[in-house]
C-alpha cells in the first residue's frame, strides 16, 4: 500500500512538473521614422513611441529582445532594453529571417517571454512563421500595432492584436 501511494505520488509529480510551456512573443513594428532611407533614425514622435513601449512593458519580465539590423528598429527597442538591462539580439533581415527567428525563439526561449521589434512586413512574417493564422498586413502608415502571441505546445498559437501610444495613421 505504501509503495503504491509513493508510485502514485511520483506519477502525479512527474505530470505536474512537465506541463506544456507557454511561450509569449510580443511583436511590434519599429516606431515612426524620419525618411524611407534604409537606415533612417526615428522622428521625435517615434522616440516618444519607443519610450511608451518601455513604459507599457515596465512590469513585464522579458527574457530576450530581438531586433533587425536597421537603426530605426534598434532605436525603438533601446528604451526597453535599457529599462530591462537586456542587450537586444540583432538578426539581419533576409529570405530566411522569419523562419530562422521563429525557430530560434521556439527552441531557445521555450516557456519565456520575448519581444521582437521588426518592420511592417517582417512582423507579419514572423507571426506566420510562429504558426499564427489570419494575420492582417500592417499598413506603411501604422506604427501603433502591438501583438501578443502565445504558443503552447500542441496548439495553434493565439494572437492578441492591440494598439499602443498615439494613433499613427
Amino acid at each position: 500500500m505504501k509503495r503504491a501511494l509513493l508510485l502514485a505520488l511520483a506519477f502525479t509529480v512527474s505530470l505536474s512538473a512537465a506541463p506544456n510551456p507557454v511561450t509569449t512573443v510580443i511583436l511590434v513594428r519599429h516606431a515612426e521614422k524620419v525618411s524611407s532611407d534604409d537606415d533612417s533614425p526615428l522622428t521625435p514622435a517615434g522616440t516618444e513611441r519607443a519610450n511608451e513601449l518601455a513604459r507599457v512593458f515596465a512590469g513585464v519580465k522579458l527574457d530576450a529582445i530581438y531586433t533587425t539590423q536597421w537603426r530605426r528598429v534598434r532605436d525603438t527597442a533601446a528604451p526597453i532594453a535599457q529599462a530591462t538591462g537586456l542587450t537586444a539580439i540583432v538578426r539581419n533581415t533576409g529570405e530566411r529571417y522569419a523562419a530562422d527567428l521563429a525557430n530560434e525563439v521556439l527552441t531557445q526561449h521555450r516557456g519565456q517571454t520575448v519581444l521582437v521589434v521588426g518592420h511592417s512586413n517582417t512582423t507579419v512574417s514572423v507571426m506566420k512563421a510562429l504558426g499564427a493564422t489570419n494575420v492582417n498586413a500592417i499598413a506603411d502608415s501604422e506604427y501603433d500595432n502591438l501583438y501578443v502571441l502565445t504558443d503552447v505546445d500542441g496548439a495553434t498559437p493565439k494572437v492578441l492584436a492591440l494598439r499602443f501610444g498615439n494613433v499613427a495613421h
